[in-house]
């Protein structure tokens, strides 16, 4: 029998998407932080939630490897979020996330990533079903039958772990496919006790379109938070150091004058200079600038 396909979500866009897209634009080139802060920012505020995420995820494994993966063959990698989390959530995200994911991805990561503990405690239901969208625009919340059995999920150790205890009432989870080895997500959650002492409630259908609707429309956005963090063609993270050049050279600084700004001599910029135009596969700043405007 063939599987249905899934439903594509549904969108809204009104003037305040548009208002906020322009606000988008208005920013110089190489203001990618800024940007992400300011849509961050925006996504809480229209769908009263009380944090936004954003999260980029990169291939690492494929075929029969990536099948049998708890990932599916993805991992997650950059990782900004608007406002500090609930401390029960940051200490289980320590516990498995924070180096498995987000730090150096080591020769042993594969065989660890494979015991019970993280294919039914860390990845749990959803994190499968975020990922087996891989490919598609997708926007979902944790009661959307579409996305998973909510019923089924709250039975398992994942939501009591990193939902119930944190106090996480109901995540809003939005994915953009930049290419066919990286993906763009944003995280919005809505907590039980919310900051005014009120009762969070799970987010509504209109909501979901809402930033649906919102993220859809901001593909270049998507594509240069990953491209400034290494992650358009591979999985290693530029350093701050890199970025910091790296955003230099697209606001049209000399390379001493970057070196000024960083404290360092101007032929260690230049190395690095040369090593991020090997990183992204171009000859010079002209090909760095297309490349980033696609």
């Amino acid at each position: 029998m063939t599987a249905r396909p899934k439903p594509s979500p549904a969108l809204a866009v009104d003037a305040a998407t548009f208002a906020l897209w322009d606000r988008l634009a208005a920013f110089p080139v190489g203001e990618t932080d800024a940007q992400l802060q300011c849509l961050l920012e925006w996504l809480t505020q229209c769908v009263n939630a009380d944090n936004a995420i954003w999260i980029g995820a990169v291939r690492v494994l494929r075929g029969a490897r990536a099948k049998d993966d708890p990932f599916l063959g993805w991992r997650l990698r950059g990782r900004v979020t608007l406002r500090e989390e609930p401390s029960a959530y940051r200490e289980q995200h320590q516990r498995y996330y924070a180096t498995d994911h987000y730090g150096r991805l080591t020769r042993g990561y594969y065989e660890r990533s494979h015991r019970d503990e993280v294919r039914l405690v860390h990845a749990g239901m959803t994190g499968t079903a975020s990922l087996a969208g891989a490919g598609r625009f997708r926007a979902h919340c944790l009661r959307d039958p579409d996305f998973l059995d909510f019923a089924a999920f709250k039975r398992t150790d994942h939501y009591r772990l990193y939902y119930r205890i944190p106090g996480i009432v109901d995540r809003m989870t939005v994915g953009f496919p930049v290419n066919g080895d990286a993906e763009s997500f944003f995280l919005i959650d809505r907590y039980r006790t919310r900051v005014d002492g009120g009762r969070g409630r799970p987010f509504s259908l209109r909501d979901v379109a809402i930033a649906a609707g919102a993220l859809r429309g901001v593909r270049s956005l998507h594509r240069q938070l990953l491209m400034s963090r290494g992650l358009l063609g591979g999985d290693k993270l530029l350093s701050p150091v890199e970025r910091h050049i790296l955003f230099g050279l697209l606001r049209g600084d000399t390379e001493r004058e970057i070196a000024a700004s960083l404290g360092q001599k101007p032929a260690t910029v230049h190395k690095y200079v040369g090593d991020l135009h090997t990183r992204f596969g171009v000859c010079g700043r002209a090909e760095l600038m297309a490349l980033w405007f696609g």
